[in-house]
C-alpha cells in the first residue's frame, strides 16, 4: 500500500511546488529528530541537541543519552520535497 502511495504522492510533490532546499530541510528534520529524541530519551525537548551527519542521518543527545536517527522514506530529500511534503511524509526512525 505504501509503495502504491509513494509512486503517486512523491511525483505530485515534485509537480506542485518547489523543493525545500538543503538548509530548510535540515532545520525541519532537526525539529522532527528533536521531538523524537525527547520522547525516546524521556527528556525535555529544550535539552535535546541535534547534529546533522548527512541528509539522512542525524545525531541527538540530551539527558545523558544519545542516539542516531534516520529519515525515511528514501524519497525524503531536499531536492524532492516541499515543506509540506517534509512535514507530512518524512518520518524519523531511531537506529
Amino acid at each position: 500500500m505504501i509503495l502504491k502511495l509513494s509512486s503517486f504522492i512523491f511525483p505530485m510533490l515534485l509537480i506542485t511546488g518547489c523543493s525545500v532546499g538543503q538548509k530548510r530541510f535540515g532545520e525541519m528534520i532537526s525539529e522532527k529528530v528533536r521531538a523524537r529524541a525527547a520522547y525516546d530519551f524521556d527528556c525535555p525537548i529544550a535539552d535535546i541537541k541535534v547534529n546533522m551527519i548527512d541528509n539522512k542521518n542525524f545525531g541527538a543527545s540530551g539527558c545523558k543519552q544519545r542516539g542516531t536517527f534516520t529519515v525515511h522514506p528514501a524519497e525524503c530529500a531536499p531536492v524532492y520535497m516541499t515543506e509540506d511534503g517534509v512535514e507530512k511524509y518524512c518520518q524519523i526512525h531511531r537506529n
